[in-house]
């Protein structure tokens, strides 16, 4: 299933409005694939749904963790300390009159917690843990990934760029796990900690 099938899909259940869900995915369309986004784009969001599908039996609301991977990202500009936030605004402000008040507040509070990656429900525990699984890859693929990242901050100097990115990998490093679920460690944990920690002896 395609993004855009998985988006008319999610939204079907909740509105039979073809034109509001046509509006919708425009939205998030246009927002992933603005020209500077070369890691948080639609293919990161495809990445994420691939680990949603695998976990999905570990869910209490796998429909409210999609809309929350649809939108986590969904502002995102590289000089911005607010990015989560103004995410979470935007999606409250598209979703509301969709879905109830409960679930639109948790779709925030989930977004939210892309930002520090510390979860407080099992839910938003699985959904950190998706964003973060590319830590885990193998060598080639993670290395992509920091190269990605690195092209997306191309306007910010080399020596700004390797003092916020050495703090990153440092945070991450010294957590003593980086992954909210059990699940989720046993499978990446060891090799995430091992590419962050090249990572950082390259810069």
């Amino acid at each position: 299933m395609n993004l855009n099938q998985r988006f008319y899909k999610l939204l079907f259940n909740y509105t039979d409005d073809t034109t509001l869900v046509t509006s919708l995915w425009n939205d998030i369309y246009i927002k992933y694939t603005e020209k500077h986004r070369t890691y948080h784009n639609l293919q990161h969001l495809k990445e994420l749904f691939i680990n949603f599908d695998i976990f999905k039996d570990k869910l209490n609301k796998p429909d409210i963790i999609a809309f929350s991977i649809f939108y986590h990202d969904i502002i995102y500009n590289v000089w911005s300390k607010k990015n989560e936030e103004k995410s979470a605004d935007f999606a409250v402000d598209k979703l509301s009159g969709i879905i109830n008040d409960s679930n639109i507040k948790e779709i925030y509070n989930q977004i939210i917690a892309t930002k520090t990656h510390i979860a407080d429900s099992i839910d938003t525990k699985w959904l950190v843990d998706f964003d973060l699984i590319i830590l885990g890859q193998s060598t080639e693929t993670y290395t992509n990934y920091s190269n990605l990242i690195r092209e997306e901050y191309k306007t910010v100097p080399n020596f700004i760029y390797k003092k916020g990115r050495k703090k990153v990998l440092q945070h991450f490093i010294k957590k003593p796990f980086i992954f909210a679920t059990e699940e989720v460690r046993q499978l990446y944990e060891k090799k995430s900690k091992e590419n962050l920690s090249n990572e950082l002896k390259s810069l």
